[in-house]
């Protein structure tokens, strides 16, 4: 994606930088080091300038307020005038805790905590969040105010008071540095695109639910989205896995791919897959298409259709991500993905694996996978 970057740069003020300090990956402190005075006016007025002019090929204005001196609430309201003006959507990550510097905004995406410091809560049930949220959206000109509630999810609850739940992603939470961010930025997007306003909430919340997941402040690919919404795998879905497997890349997570007919899911695949899951970050399996398995195994399989061959393996939680490939080898598929390990089980050499001198040239590796019995789809087929 093309960024067209307008910045104004303060000389006598440092970029905030924020240190963070990690035991194990979970985050225990955060040293700041920065200036939260306002800005001087001759920079504000750069500000307002480049603002502006960036508005007129603006879709839609992000103010992300973090109360460090850069746009007070008098310059929040002017920005807010001038985008409501030219007929445009303006939303805002309030800091302050009275809503009243971001009256007019098209959306708020206070957290619950930021919420709580309104004053205006009386519980923390949904029901109370939604009427809370939707008298101060009414009381300040605001079309809607969205809560996050970590766990719970997201409220959106609109002026008329209306509101909408998003339950939250189930989701091992890893990190949460940066989920408000990447919350505003897939809002704005969606919004921008013509979303309507409750889908590009759970879009949202499909976003931030996998950024918790990785470690740092990180981001959501398309393809990771996708997955995250449950989309089914087409025979065709190849680009999909190849946008979600850049995206973990992307986060330095190891990819490991396996691949097979899988016809009926039996305690040898089972194992296989867990332990080729215990040595990298992100599993991806490749399927043989229909034709393919009854070219490899014979008029009369597979036993079953792929669609439901790849539903059984994507609800395996230890598998990411699940690609059907039609060739009698899945190495056109290895390609597309570029994984960092192939993963097979049984008594196979390394050098004989399909794919090999793929993962090798990116440093990868093939591992060997011992089986477990005797098991297979064809005994079980016909016994």
């Amino acid at each position: 994606m093309a960024i067209d970057f307008h910045q104004v740069i303060d000389a006598d003020r440092p970029t905030t930088t924020k240190t963070r300090f990690r035991a194990d990956g979970q985050q225990v402190l955060r040293f700041d080091e920065e200036i939260t005075d306002p800005i001087s006016t001759p920079v504000r007025q750069q500000l307002m300038d480049t603002f502006g002019a960036a508005l007129k090929q603006a879709d839609l204005v992000i103010i992300s307020d973090y109360a460090k001196g850069c746009v007070p609430p008098d310059m929040i309201a002017e920005i807010t005038a001038a985008t409501r003006a030219a007929g445009k959507m303006v939303v805002v990550d309030p800091k302050l805790a009275d809503f009243k510097a971001y009256a007019g905004a098209s959306l708020l995406t206070p957290n619950l905590s930021e919420f709580r410091k309104t004053g205006a809560l009386a519980g923390d049930a949904l029901e109370d969040i939604a009427k809370a949220a939707s008298g101060l959206a009414t009381s300040h000109g605001m079309d809607a105010i969205l809560v996050t509630l970590s766990a719970r999810g997201m409220l959106l609850a609109r002026a008329d008071g209306s509101w909408h739940h998003a339950p939250a992603q189930a989701r091992e939470v890893f990190d949460v540095s940066g989920a408000g961010d990447t919350v505003i930025a897939m809002l704005a997007a969606a919004l921008a695109g013509g979303v309507e306003m409750e889908h590009a909430v759970t879009l949202a919340n499909m976003a931030a639910s996998v950024v918790v997941g990785k470690s740092g402040t990180a981001i959501a690919s398309p393809g990771e989205i996708i997955l995250m919404a449950g989309a089914p795998t087409p025979p065709t879905g190849w680009d999909q896995c190849a946008s979600a497997c850049e995206g973990w890349r992307g986060s330095d997570e190891k990819i490991g791919f396996a691949n097979g007919c899988f016809d009926l899911l039996h305690p040898g695949h089972i194992h296989l897959l867990r332990q080729a899951a215990s040595r990298c970050d992100r599993l991806v399996v490749g399927l043989n298409s229909d034709d393919s398995v009854r070219r490899l195994k014979g008029e009369g399989r597979p036993a079953q259709p792929a669609e439901r061959r790849a539903a059984a393996l994507q609800a395996l939680p230890f598998v990411d991500a699940v690609a059907v490939f039609g060739e009698d080898t899945p190495l056109e598929l290895i390609t597309a993905i570029q994984p960092d390990y192939i993963f097979k089980g049984g008594d196979y050499r390394p050098e004989d694996v399909v794919g090999r001198e793929v993962v090798t040239a990116r440093g990868g590796d093939v591992i060997i996978i011992s089986t477990l019995g005797s098991h297979s789809s064809t005994g079980l087929i016909e016994s």
